[in-house]
């Protein structure tokens, strides 16, 4: 490291500990000795108590009282030898060791001076245990009002236990006020290990469990993107129910950075706007780079609700440079629009839409996972789908409707039109179901930039039938446990229509999962409806405990048999041809309270190639979202596509010391992907972690390494990038998000 850049680190973490606990403290674990817990409870009687082997009146009001006194008042008690008690103004005073202890301090001093009445006084040469935050420390003099304010002189502090005092926080005075819940401390010198780190002119610091404005923890780091990297988050408290972060950032390799985040709760509504702007890019010329990301989800009334999304960024390396991993440098579309949807109970629902995206993907990643490159936009898109109240002979009739208008620069344009109403019949017993669906489509179109010889106004009536039914079959196994059986049926004809002529505006050709099965058109979107006449079969079988009514085990199989294959294609997607599609098969099974499996596999009919697959094992300590022992090993593979396995852990090795590790690993290309190591070693007031990652950012072997070091002062501050934030996500990532990374 650079000697520039060294001093640049001591002075942002010499910031950063000045001013970080304003924000949020965190109480330390270090159990702490109060001296005052053998004691009694103290009486909350608002009359004054006094208890003693011996009292001695004098004149003017002035008692002596000696051996085991206890002055108790309003939950605070006083225990001492000798006590010089004032009748007059309620004022007592020791020249020997007092305990004096309420809800908030408990202290020990060798001189006091108490008024009762104001309830205020001094100790001195005293220690003392602050319990809001967990902290222990000695001071020359503490000065305590009724109301808890504090302020201590010549103080040493720290959270750490009795006996030890791995960092220690020395200060000429430090001042606690409970009405702000802050405490404020001057010329300060914080010591860790013995050795001085950092002096301190004045810096704040939290003394409840409140948000508080101030400096947050800063996030120190380097990577081969950005260099020097370091984050000191300045956080506003505005309202209790809205708040701002700003975030100034400095990147040694590219130059001074601005973010913020802004976050509100309503009553019915809730949002937040992350953005980040750098002015110059040092890289690229002095070129602007920026990120907009604003989300909000409400209700308007009762039966009205929107939801928001804005997405912008200034170039499709932005998240390749400054992103986080491998997932987010595959991000193929930022989403823009707002949605408005009312809902009348049992009767109908309105959805109105206005939508865009930014493409970010590449010719590459859109070929790899089937999405268009630049999606058309919907300004605006309404729908309508009603389904009457009630039924005649089991029957209900609904209506499906929508009108969009698709836009985009340079290609066929247009609006769509669909109009389906449909006759629903449905029929359930306890170890049966049925159900039919007869539809009516009608779509229209109104096209401009056509092609010469193609229709500008294209039109489509097609009628679409389904049926589905089911049985339900349950026994007791020899243990007690039941297993069901649950075979089914899914029907479904629609007849041949050419649709060659019609625009492609949002159809795509979805996975071939489980829930394709059983969908009624094989193409997502509307402007191609396949013709089908085919039959899904399936079968589900379950072991549940009788005791916890656990899911064992569960097993799925299925598949589709085309009586005729469909005609209604895309460009550069085959259709099936006659007879059985691929097998679909899944597997669960819970091996135990921590153990299990699961695998997913799209095998041929004639079971000699695999076409898709996936397996996984899992392991979790009950405790695992407290810092237990986890494992994950995961295998995807698709033909000609991916084969890649995910191996993470993250397990206690000692009471100290705290192992993780991940790699996604190519096999086809025989590449890591992602690899991440961390170890944190931790004690009850302190803890320092090392993590190291590397993840691949697009291209061929490009790759991004960052190397990360925190450490951390419980209840006082912390210095680098959470250990916590470089662990791996609870759950694998799905297939079309691994599908964007080679």
């Amino acid at each position: 490291m650079r000697p520039s850049t060294f001093r640049l680190l001591r002075a942002c973490a010499v910031l950063s500990v000045l001013c970080s606990s304003a924000a949020r403290g965190e109480p330390a674990s270090c159990p702490q000795v109060d001296f005052t817990s053998e004691m009694p409870p103290i009486p909350a009687d608002p009359k004054l108590v006094l208890n003693a082997d011996q009292v001695d009146f004098n004149e003017g009001g002035q008692s002596s009282l000696s051996g085991s006194v206890r002055v108790s008042q309003n939950g605070r008690e006083f225990a001492a030898e000798k006590v010089d008690y004032s009748e007059s103004d309620q004022r007592l005073r020791t020249d020997s060791q007092t305990l004096f202890r309420d809800s908030r301090y408990a202290i020990r001093s060798g001189q006091t001076d108490y008024d009762l009445k104001l309830g205020n006084g001094v100790f001195l040469n005293n220690d003392f245990t602050l319990r809001s935050i967990n902290g222990r420390g000695v001071a020359e003099r503490m000065s305590v009002a009724e109301a808890g304010n504090a302020k201590l002189e010549q103080v040493r502090f720290t959270t750490c236990a009795p006996g030890n005092e791995a960092w220690t926080l020395t200060a000429s005075t430090i001042s606690l006020d409970q009405d702000t819940g802050r405490g404020e401390a001057t010329n300060a010198l914080l010591r860790f290990q013995g050795v001085p780190l950092f002096y301190l002119p004045w810096f704040q610091f939290p003394i409840d469990g409140l948000r508080h404005s101030g400096f947050l923890f800063p996030i120190v780091g380097n990577n081969q993107n950005t260099g020097f990297d370091i984050r000191w988050p300045v956080y506003l408290n505005l309202g209790s129910n809205y708040d701002v972060t700003l975030i100034p950032r400095y990147l040694s390799e590219r130059g001074a950075q601005i973010g913020g985040e802004g976050r509100y709760l309503l009553s019915s509504n809730e949002g937040s706007l992350f953005g980040e702007y750098l002015p110059s890019d040092d890289k690229l010329g002095g070129e602007s780079r920026s990120y907009i990301d604003y989300r909000h989800v409400g209700a308007l009334s009762h039966s009205l609700g929107v939801e928001a999304k804005y997405g912008y960024v200034s170039d499709r390396n932005y998240f390749a440079t400054f992103g986080g991993g491998v997932d987010l440098t595959s991000t193929p579309f930022l989403e823009r629009g707002v949605k408005f949807t009312y809902q009348a109970p049992t009767v109908f629902r309105v959805e109105a839409l206005v939508q865009e995206y930014q493409t970010l993907a590449t010719t590459q990643t859109s070929s790899l996972t089937g999405l268009d490159p630049d999606p058309y936009t919907r300004l605006p898109q309404i729908r309508v789908d009603g389904l009457s109240k009630n039924s005649f002979l089991g029957t209900r009739a609904g209506m499906f409707g929508e009108f969009t208008n698709f836009a985009r620069a340079g290609s066929v344009e247009g609006q769509r039109v669909i109009a389906q109403p449909y006759l629903r019949w449905e029929h359930d017993q306890l170890s049966w179901y049925a159900n039919a669906q007869s539809d009516l489509s009608y779509t229209a179109y109104n096209l401009t930039n056509t092609d010469a010889g193609v229709p500008d106004a294209p039109r489509r009536t097609l009628p679409l039938l389904s049926a589905e039914g089911g049985l339900r079959f349950e026994r007791l196994t020899g243990g007690g446990n039941m297993q069901t059986l649950e075979p089914k049926l899914f029907y479904l004809y629609v007849p041949y229509r050419d649709q060659s002529l019609l625009p492609l505006f949002d159809s795509g050709l979805p996975d071939f999962d489980f829930p394709q099965l059983f969908a009624r058109n094989r193409y997502s979107g509307y402007d191609r409806v396949s013709d089908a006449n085919q039959l899904t079969t399936a079968v589900t079988s379950r072991l549940i405990e009788s005791d916890s009514g656990i899911a064992r085990l569960s097993a799925t199989l299925g598949q589709i048999y085309y009586f005729r294959g469909p005609r209604v294609d895309l460009p550069n997607f085959a259709t099936p041809s006659e007879g059985g599609s691929n097998l679909l098969g899944n597997l669960e099974y819970q091996l135990s309270s921590r153990w299990s499996a699961t695998g997913t596999s799209e095998v041929a009919p004639t079971l000699d190639r695999v076409q898709r697959s996936s397996v996984a094992l899992r392991y979790r300590d009950p405790e695992a979202s407290a810092g237990g022992r986890r494992f994950d090993l995961a295998y995807r593979y698709r033909r000609d596509l991916l084969e890649q396995a995910d191996a993470s852990f993250s397990t206690p090795i000692t009471d100290a010391w705290r192992l993780a590790a991940r790699m996604r690993y190519s096999l086809r290309d025989d590449s890591t992907l992602e690899a991440f190591g961390g170890a944190v070693y931790q004690t009850c007031c302190w803890a320092v972690s090392a993590t190291y990652r590397r993840y691949l950012v697009g291209g061929v072997d490009r790759f991004n390494n960052g190397f990360y070091v925190q450490l951390e002062l419980k209840g006082l501050t912390r210095i680098g990038n959470g250990f916590e934030r470089l662990l791996p996500n609870d759950d694998f990532d799905s297939d079309r998000r691994s599908l964007g990374s080679r």
